[in-house]
């Protein structure tokens, strides 16, 4: 028997239900907290080369499409979760400062591809570079086996929240 149980048997405590709602509240207020903590660093970064989180998302979307380096818009807009105008305006302001370019789809006169040039790879991999490195600086102080752990754990609550019906 847990010691919430024994609480909720008592009378005091909180019951088995408030219980499993509090646990699920801290889960996702430490995985919110997590997700901002890492978040500040990519801000940042990409900020310092005069880049919105948007736009490093979708130079980082480009970048992870290999080997061509290219994705049409639409494919932009549901990997880096924009709406199709959000991602048009992007992809305008990556063409304008040379990290893009667009290109017309022979099979299909209506769309076009986006593609990495070479200057928006090297600033996409200076950007990741640096990121990485801080990261890996501060879960450093983690024990050993630490970040595989949560890793693993994370996986399989974000699988398990996936997979479950909407309202269950």
């Amino acid at each position: 028997m847990t010691d919430v149980d024994v609480r909720a048997r008592r009378g005091g405590g909180r019951t088995a239900a408030a219980a499993a709602r509090s646990a699920s509240a801290e889960l996702a207020e430490q995985a919110a907290r997590l997700t901002a903590a890492m978040d500040a660093t990519v801000n940042g970064e990409a900020a310092r080369h005069g880049l919105t989180r948007a736009d490093f998302d979708v130079l980082a979307a480009l970048r992870g499409a290999a080997p061509e380096h290219r994705l049409k818009p639409t494919e932009l807009s549901v990997v880096c979760r924009l709406s199709s105008g959000g991602t048009s305006n992007v992809i305008r302001r990556m063409t304008e400062s040379g990290y893009v370019v667009r290109e017309a789809d022979l099979r299909d006169g209506r769309s076009s591809w986006a593609q990495l040039t070479e200057e928006g790879l090297r600033v996409c991999e200076r950007i990741q570079d640096t990121v990485d490195t801080v990261h890996a600086r501060r879960l450093a102080g983690l024990p050993p086996g630490v970040v595989d752990a949560l890793t693993a754990l994370l996986s399989q609550a974000v699988g398990a929240l996936e997979s479950a019906p909407e309202g269950s």
